[in-house]
Order: structure tokens, then C-alpha cells, then sequence
């Protein structure tokens, strides 16, 4: 852990309180901002690991994405099964995913009145009620019992993105209670009250939706609704009943049928987890398919199926064109009475980027289908990655990845995602568009984290209630045991041995560890008891490890000191989250700095003085280039806090393009490519410069967010600048006496746009290019435009 030098906490707290007071909004009279450098002065030291990065597996970011398996949904688990139906005139829904959304209504509807009972029956939330619902993604939704069932607040959906808006009020929904809920919309203006009490009166004023349906969703949560009532704000009744929820055939997300064959989910005997498909062909063909599919002319396509039932003429499995045109087919052999495996090679003999996949079940079959498999066999022999994404990771060279969660580690069971593919379970929740099936477990994680050259950090489950439905049942602490010595017990050792018969005998030597993932949801007391049964217990099983507990979400300093105070000589780091309001991409940076400095002098004055902050998740909730300057805001601030600072993580890290919320990923991809977002390519270009120390950089003006570093030989400045504001500023560095200048080089980002945007079509739209800096008397001479990003290199 890196040190400090003397008097380095007011020193920042006197650059905080200097930049933070005109962050945004800079008149157009100022013409320009010097500098004073002084290479001798170190401020304090930076740990590269305020570069990590945080990798989660929602929105296909794992299979389907970095992990090479191209067969989405590949067991079946992820269908309609045991989701909504209508039962004693209440409307149930029985599934565990997220944002199980069903909208009714007329999107003509301005003005209204939506009241309706919901109950609670079981999960870890409450309930989304829509309303305003323009389109999937324009609407408006009020969040009640959610982040954790901790508060309620309204969030607004627009163009693929989803923000927070209006107050937070804080509050729990109690489960087997019914809860009356009226929403009022007039024009620009929502009104809900909850249980008789108004808990939202919001006024929009950007932008607001002014149309719409209304609907209901669930957050990994169960839930029931009834008494449905949609009436003008004269009493004119619009809608007065239970929604229909229409035919649903088949219900495997991402796979289709074609022909007169008969398909459906199964529960009957399944190879694993919960599901399998029946295909039922006596009234003729049956084809299960499913599409977007890229495929290559050179590549061959290395895929498995399981099947069992009577198919006397085989299967076939092909892969065709949008045409219908067959590119690629091999016929299979007939399966048995018992569950077999059948492996295939498909060699396209044109290239396709959306080419649909087919399994083809003859006339007169019966047969039991799981676990559709399918890679390039390239991808197979390299490690099992999609290459174009493994590379967009590597680039930006994080040395710290923490994994698999997030949400998504709290009701994680690792022992699901170890040994043969086909043996591995489902994940128990539906998160974020994403039913994982476990094909990238620890060994491909710790496999990435060796690729790229990072230090993995592990999550573990401690048991939530709002996450485990067996949490009062199982033991959580084994489990969190059992993997640590998976992962770095010898192979003597019982989970050793595991792991060496899983082909790796070495132990994966994991330092970093952290104590489940947003447990704000359990209480302070709760989690306190539970750091002091886990973190005892897990340093017992690996001395050599590092602990991390969960601190507070946003701004919450009194969870902070309870924790510090509570337990703080149990763990080396504090783990906190951040999201932003994309528009706070000036002045956001500076508050959160702010927050850290209040953070790090609880723990200066606590009986663990050498604890670290830790923020394992930050962002702003875009992908424009608002994010991309709050990331060099972000970052700035993050080295300028060294002394008690150390690790950092982004995310979302990678998503695929098709998902419905959370736009703000650092890498977007579809199934042929990929971009980096203005965060990703700002993150890229500070993290290519980084440098151990952070030295004095004395200010003259307040427009610039600005800190400077210097390499571990001495020989080489940085200076990272942020122009948050409208105008072009004109900046001099000047080096203090003592020091000169050789050569100076500039790289910045300066797109033009808060609006600018990479895509799929455009890649590179925002992108770092060379600047110019002219060397004047040992002044460094440039201009950085308007909302622009830039690196200062200076040799000395």
C-alpha cells in the first residue's frame, strides 16, 4: 500500500475546494489558466489499480459476449415458464428475473389515474409500476422497495437509457401484504402515493413523456396484482381489468419454430439444471432455430447437442443464409432412449453476419433436446474467448478485474460454473436480460485475468435473504471456504484436488476477496455480524489474502463510519459505489472526490488507519460524451486521493447492444463487432499514462480538472486536464526552478458534442488525437477546446 507525503490531505482538500467551486458553466471571457509545476513535490503515491475494472455477467457481457459460446439460451432455462399467469382474478408472477415487464393500455393515453393492489410474495424487491410507457424503451416507472428493498424513487427510461429523477424516500415493501398504489399524471407532472401516503410529486422539465401505456414489472422479485383501474383525471374509466397475456406457444427466449412440428418446455428429466425442449415431429418437420449468427467462410464451427428419444432418420443441424440458402449442414446420427451427446462441425461455405442456426427433427420424430452448443474452433483451441473482445479488454490494460458481481454474485453458487460444460447448472436468477448458464465460471475468469495480465478479485455470496431463498438453509461460509481453497489450496487439499481434475493443478494464488456485493439491503447490523463471522473464518483458510467489505452506495457517510467503526480492523478495503446523472459530468467528480476525503478521515481517525477506499462500481449512466469527461474527472480525482485510495472499477465493462437498460458500457458489441464508448477510449488514454506519482501542480484559475503525475524514473510527466466547459481555454505549464523541458506531446479527445457518440457503424467518432504543445522558456504552450479531454506528456 502505497504512502504519503506530509500535509498531501490539505493540500488536495485545498485543490478540491478551489476547482469544485466553478466546475461548469465557465464564462467566455476566460482566455486562459497557468499552471506551476513542481516535479520535487510529491503529493502522494497512485496505486495502477485505480484502473481496474469490474467485469459482471449481465446483458450477455459473459456468454454470448467475451466467453465464445455463440449459442444464446443454449439449455433452455431462460423461457416463459412459471412467469405471469392469471389466477383467482389476481394477476401472478412466479419468475425470479429482472425488469418482467408487462405493459396494457393505449399509447394514446395522456392524462390519467392508474390505481391497482400489488403484494409481494417472495425475492429480494418490491414492485416497477409504469406508466407514461411510450415505447419499450421511453417510460416512466416508479422503483418501489428497490436497490435492495431499501427506497423508493422514480426512474425515467429514454432512448435505450434508464436515470434515477425526483426525491428518494426510503422504505421496504413487507412480504404477503397488499399495498394500494395510485399514480396521477397531468401533463409534465407524476404524483404516486403508496399505502395511502404520496411518496412522489415530480415535475419534469426535460424533456418529458407526454404519452403512454401503463404496465407493472418485477426486480427479482415475486409478486402479485389485482383491482387494475386506468380512468381519466375527470373519472372517465379507461381500463378496468386484468391485462391479456396473449399465446405463448413456446416461450425459449432466443429460439424459434418453423413448421407443423410441435415444441415445448419441459421439467420432465432435463440433462441439468431445470429445463429441456420437446420436439414433437409425427405432423411433419420440426425446425428449432435461432438467428444472428456470424460466421466465416475459413472457420469451422465446432458445436454439441444433447438428445434422447426416437428420431429413426437422425437429426440435422445447419446453419443458412436470410435467403433460406443452406451454407453449412451435417446430418446426425439417430439418439437413444438415454440422454447422448452428439458433436457436429459446421464449415460455411460463404460468409454470413446474421446467419440463422437450425436443428432439423424429421417427420415422425419424438426427441428431448438440451445443452446446443457452439464455437469456433479457433476461439476453442486460443482458450475459449471471442477474439475481438478479449483484445478490447487487454487494450485497456486493467491490472484488477473483481468478479462475478454486482448483483449477480449475491445469489451466485460457484460450484454451478466449475468442471465439463454440460454438467454445469444454471444460475439461480434471471438478471438484466441474462439467464446465465455458467459457461465462463472461476477457471475462465482467472484464465481472462492471466490473458490480460490482471489481478482477479472474487466476490462471494454470504447468503442474503433478498437474493438466496435457502439463505436460512445453506451454508454460505463453507462455500465461500470451499473457494478460496479451490483457488488456492494445494492440489492435495479436497477442492485442490478439484481443481487439478479440472485440468489446472497449480493453485490460482487469489489475493483479493470481497464480502458480497450492495448488502444495504440487510441492515448495518446485519452485515457487521456478518463480516465478523466471514472475514475471520476466510483469512483462517488463506492468511495471505486481502478482505473487502461493502461500504455505502452514493453519499452515505453514516454506513461508512458504522462499518469503519463497527469492523473495520477485519478488512483491508472499504468498497463503495457511484452512478451518476450523466449531466453532473463537470461538477459530479468533485462532489464524489469530496465524499472520499470525508470517507478517508473517518478511517484516518478509526483503529485501522491503513484501510484503503475501494470504488468497485462508478459511471455515468451514457454513452455520449458526457461519460467520457466524467470519467477523466473521475479518474483525476482518483489519483489526486492516492493516500487513501487504491482500487477502482467501472462498470458496466462490457454489454451487448441488444440489452434494454444500463447504457453506459465501456465496450458495446453485437455479434460481429464492437466499440469502445467515450469512457473506454478517455479511460484507455489516462491509463496509458499513468504514472506512481502525483505531484504539485499549483493553480491560477479554476476552469481546468487537472492533476499531474510523474513516472517512476523522474524522467517523465503527466498532465491530465478535463475542460468541462463550453469555451476553448488557452493553458501554460510552466516547470518549477530547477527542472526543464526536452519535448512535450499532447493526445486529446475533443469530439465537438456532448452528444457524440461511437457506434457499430462509427467506431472511432470520438477518438484521442495528437495535440499541439509548444515549448516557450520552460512553458508548455497549448489550447484545449471546449469539452475536451487531453494528456500532457512532458520529458524532462
Amino acid at each position: 500500500m502505497g504512502g504519503r507525503s506530509s500535509g498531501s490531505i490539505g493540500w488536495t482538500l485545498f485543490m478540491w475546494a478551489a476547482l469544485a467551486a466553478t466546475a461548469l458553466g465557465q464564462s467566455s471571457q476566460n482566455k486562459g489558466v497557468s499552471y506551476t509545476i513542481d516535479p520535487g513535490k510529491v503529493l502522494n503515491r497512485i496505486d495502477e489499480k485505480v484502473y481496474g475494472h469490474f467485469f459482471e455477467h449481465i446483458y450477455h457481457s459473459a456468454n454470448g459476449g467475451l466467453w465464445g459460446e455463440l449459442v444464446w439460451n443454449r439449455s433452455f432455462e431462460e423461457n416463459s415458464a412459471g412467469r405471469w399467469s392469471i389466477e383467482d382474478d389476481q394477476l401472478v408472477q412466479s419468475g425470479s428475473g429482472t425488469d418482467l415487464r408487462l405493459v396494457f393500455g393505449d399509447r394514446a393515453w395522456t392524462d390519467y389515474e392508474y390505481t391497482l393492489e400489488a403484494q409481494k410474495t417472495g425475492g429480494a424487491e418490491g414492485f416497477l409500476i409504469l406508466f407514461r410507457a411510450a415505447s419499450d424503451q421511453d417510460y416512466y416507472w416508479y422503483n418501489i422497495g428497490g436497490w435492495g428493498n431499501v427506497r423508493h424513487q422514480l426512474e425515467k427510461g429514454s432512448g435505450g437509457g434508464r436515470r434515477s429523477v425526483g426525491r428518494a424516500v426510503n422504505g421496504q415493501i413487507e412480504k404477503g401484504k397488499w399495498y394500494p398504489i395510485r399514480v396521477r399524471c397531468e401533463g409534465n407532472r407524476y404524483q404516486v402515493w403508496l399505502d395511502g401516503e404520496r411518496v412522489l410529486d415530480y415535475t419534469d422539465e426535460r424533456s418529458p413523456h407526454r404519452a403512454g401505456q401503463v404496465g407493472i414489472s418485477t426486480w427479482s422479485t415475486q409478486a402479485k396484482f389485482r383491482n387494475i383501474e386506468v380512468a381519466t383525471l375527470d373519472g372517465k374509466t379507461l381500463y378496468e381489468d386484468l391485462p391479456s397475456l396473449g399465446e405463448d406457444k413456446f416461450g425459449a427466449k432466443h429460439w424459434s419454430v418453423v413448421g407443423p412440428g410441435k415444441v415445448s418446455i419441459e421439467s420432465d428429466d432435463p440433462l441439468n439444471s431445470n429445463f429441456c425442449v420437446q420436439i414433437d415431429a409425427s405432423a411433419g418437420e420440426a425446425v428449432l432455430e435461432q438467428g444472428a449468427f456470424n460466421t466465416r467462410k475459413d472457420e469451422v464451427y465446432a458445436g454439441s447437442l444433447w438428445a434422447r428419444g426416437q428420431a429413426s432418420n437422425g437429426l440435422t443441424v445447419r446453419l443458412v443464409n436470410n435467403g433460406d440458402t443452406i451454407i453449412a449442414q451435417q446430418k446426425l446420427g439417430a439418439p437413444g432412449n438415454d440422454w447422448k451427446e452428439t458433436k457436429f462441425e459446421l464449415r460455411p461455405k460463404v460468409s454470413d453476419a446474421n446467419a440463422t442456426f437450425q436443428v432439423i427433427v424429421p417427420e415422425g420424430g419424438k426427441i428431448w433436446l438440451d445443452q446446443v452448443s457452439m464455437m469456433p474452433r479457433s476461439w476453442e483451441e486460443a482458450g475459449g474467448f471471442r477474439p475481438d473482445l478479449l483484445q478490447a479488454v487487454a487494450e485497456i490494460r486493467a491490472p484488477i478485474i473483481r468478479w462475478p458481481g454486482g448483483c449477480f454474485a449475491s445469489p451466485y453458487r460457484w460450484k454451478d460454473g466449475i468442471g465439463p460444460q454440460h454438467k454445469r447448472r444454471v444460475t439461480p436468477r434471471e438478471m438484466w436480460d441474462d439467464l446465465d448458464i455458467n459457461s465462463l465460471g472461476t477457471d475462465e475468469f482467472i484464465a481472462l485475468c492471466r490473458k490480460v495480465g490482471a489481478e482477479p478479485l472474487i466476490v462471494v455470496n454470504i447468503g442474503t435473504p433478498q437474493w438466496n431463498d435457502d439463505a436460512d438453509i445453506y451454508d454460505f461460509l463453507q462455500d465461500a471456504l470451499d473457494w478460496i481453497e479451490y483457488c488456492n489450496g494445494p492440489a492435495t487439499s479436497k477442492w485442490g484436488k478439484v481443481r487439478a481434475a479440472n485440468g489446472h493443478p497449480e493453485p490460482y494464488n487469489v489475493k483479493y476477496w470481497e464480502i458480497d456485493n450492495e448488502t444495504w439491503g440487510m441492515g448495518i447490523d446485519d452485515y457487521i455480524a456478518a463480516v465478523k463471522r466471514f472475514a475471520p473464518a476466510m483469512r483462517k483458510a488463506d492468511p495471505t489474502i486481502e478482505l473487502a467489505a461493502c461500504g455505502s452506495g452514493s453519499f452515505d457517510l453514516t454506513w461508512n463510519r458504522r462499518m469503519i467503526g463497527g469492523c473495520g480492523e477485519l478488512f483491508e478495503y472499504l468498497s463503495i459505489h457511484h452512478y451518476e446523472n450523466p449531466d453532473r459530468f463537470a461538477d459530479g467528480p468533485y462532489n464524489y472526490e469530496r465524499f472520499i476525503r470525508q470517507t478517508g478521515e473517518i478511517i484516518a481517525a478509526s483503529a485501522n488507519p491503513r484501510m484503503k477506499i475501494y470504488c468497485s462500481e462508478w459511471n455515468a449512466q451514457s454513452t455520449d460524451w458526457r461519460t467520457g469527461l466524467y470519467a477523466g474527472g473521475m479518474l483525476n480525482g482518483f489519483e489526486r486521493c492516492g493516500d487513501v485510495y487504491e482500487i477502482g472499477g467501472p462498470a458496466l465493462f462490457l454489454r451487448h447492444v441488444s440489452a434494454t437498460g444500463w447504457d453506459n458500457a465501456f465496450i458495446n458489441f453485437d455479434q460481429s463487432s464492437w466499440f469502445g464508448a467515450p469512457n473506454y477510449v478517455v479511460m484507455q488514454l489516462w491509463r496509458d499514462h499513468y504514472a506512481p506519482s502525483c505531484i504539485a501542480i499549483t493553480p491560477e484559475s479554476k476552469t481546468l480538472n487537472t492533476v499531474a503525475t510523474k513516472s517512476q524514473d523522474g524522467k517523465t510527466l503527466y498532465v491530465k486536464t478535463v475542460n468541462a466547459g463550453e469555451s476553448a481555454v488557452a493553458m501554460s505549464l510552466k516547470l518549477a526552478e530547477g527542472f526543464s523541458a526536452v519535448a512535450a506531446t499532447m493526445q486529446m479527445v475533443a469530439p465537438g458534442s456532448l452528444d457524440a457518440r461511437n457506434t457499430l457503424a462509427r467506431p472511432q467518432a470520438v477518438r484521442a488525437e495528437p495535440g499541439e504543445v509548444r515549448i516557450e522558456s520552460n512553458t508548455m504552450r497549448l489550447t484545449l477546446p471546449a469539452l475536451s479531454a487531453a494528456v500532457v506528456t512532458i520529458e524532462l
